[in-house]
């Protein structure tokens, strides 16, 4: 017997379950629930060669063919469940609608004896869900936004006020990019959109008060478009800017971009976009000054001729100027200012 939930159901008890999510890899590597672990039933390959069966064929030899893949598969797959199950926890099978595929799993390892439970409506239904009360969560914080110049370490200063232990939404670490248009250097893939929600979702899930500091960003961060709900309540929010050395900044960048293993051809290829804004002279200029690891130099030249001249508070009414000598004592001052405390 299958025993299914939505997931408004399951999500006060998360931390008792684990997340199962029987999609093909592709499909896991687009979007998925956070933390869950892809088992899955069919392979990319697979799950499109029983597509073209159906649509050629029809759905008995497709039928076939899937029982012939899964039968095949069980006890890897029952052998993987095991290693994920932990004491004291159940296990939450989804797939992309609550179809065959997480219909079937749940069923068989029941039989097993496996405390596998299905996700009614797979993962269609968790996105439905997200997209119901996110604008709802979303009404209810108050933002205090980090507004200020590349380089100036916002970033570094919301860090240290999650450490403290305040509410902190990072929405570059949820799109996997840092907004600019170098943003995406040394980050991997970017994350998609609903995973970037499911992300943001997660982080207004886990706060603990209705104080929420944000860093004040465009709406668009690489590829992601933040929400225009979540995007006008920032807007709309006390404001503070962080002011910075130039030298500073110049640190700050380079500790974030040319981590130990950077890829000088990576840099090279985001700074020839910026050709268009720059002018083909002067970005090739950059790159020579790259080649020849005149890094500090580039960076300062990016700063002045670059990313301070497109940077605008243009029509932001600023609550207060702080300075950042060192992001731990910041983040303790903007704290103070708007909570109180020592």
């Amino acid at each position: 017997m299958i025993i299914e939930y939505e997931y408004a159901q399951l999500v006060e008890r998360r931390e008792k379950l684990i997340f199962i999510d029987v999609r093909t890899p592709k499909e896991y590597e687009e979007e998925h629930i956070p933390g869950a672990v892809n088992i899955p039933v069919f392979s990319n390959e697979e799950r499109e060669r029983i597509g073209i069966l159906y649509k050629n064929q029809g759905k008995k030899e497709a039928t076939r063919e899937a029982l012939k893949i899964v039968g095949a598969k069980v006890y890897d797959m029952y052998t993987e469940f095991e290693k994920v199950l932990k004491k004291g926890k159940k296990l939450v099978v989804y797939c992309a609608r609550g179809g065959m595929r997480s219909s079937t799993v749940t069923a068989l390892f029941r039989e097993l004896s496996l405390p596998v439970l299905k996700l009614s409506k797979g993962y269609k239904g968790y996105r439905n869900y997200i997209n119901e009360k996110l604008p709802k969560m979303t009404e209810k914080v108050k933002f205090i936004v980090l507004y200020g110049k590349t380089g100036s370490g916002k970033t570094k200063i919301l860090k240290e006020m999650k450490n403290m232990g305040y509410d902190v939404l990072d929405l570059e670490g949820c799109a996997n990019h840092r907004g600019s248009l170098l943003g995406s250097i040394g980050l991997g893939i970017e994350y998609s959109q609903k995973y970037f929600e499911s992300l943001v979702f997660e982080s207004f899930f886990s706060f603990k008060t209705d104080t929420v500091f944000v860093e004040g960003e465009s709406r668009r961060i690489g590829n992601i478009v933040i929400p225009i709900y979540l995007y006008e309540k920032i807007l709309d929010s006390e404001k503070i800017y962080i002011e910075t050395d130039i030298y500073k900044r110049i640190n700050i960048i380079k500790e974030e971009y040319l981590k130990e293993e950077y890829d000088k051809e990576e840099i090279i290829k985001a700074v020839q976009k910026l050709s268009r804004y720059t002018g083909e002279k002067q970005a090739e200029e950059f790159i020579e000054s790259i080649k020849n690891d005149e890094f500090d130099t580039v960076i300062k030249d990016l700063i002045e001729k670059y990313y301070d001249r497109v940077y605008k508070t243009k029509n932001k009414i600023i609550e207060k100027v702080f300075y950042n000598e060192n992001e731990k004592k910041c983040a303790s001052e903007i704290i103070k200012y708007f909570i109180g405390g020592e």
